[in-house]
């Protein structure tokens, strides 16, 4: 389960803000615990192969 600190540095070092805009927009996809946000690591991944697909 990745915070949105490990989310960004998994995305390269993007910002708070483009993760958070990231989950708002369900182009990441993220599961909730309480009242906190997490990405697994197969979410990550799965965002990053639709990057490359349409590259």
């Amino acid at each position: 389960m990745n915070d949105w600190k490990a989310t960004a540095a998994k995305l390269g070092g993007v910002g708070r803000s483009t993760v958070f805009e990231l989950w708002k927009s369900q182009q990441l996809k993220s599961v909730c615990i309480g009242r906190r946000r997490f990405s697994t690591d197969a979410q990550i991944e799965e965002y990053i192969g639709r990057l490359e697909g349409a590259a």
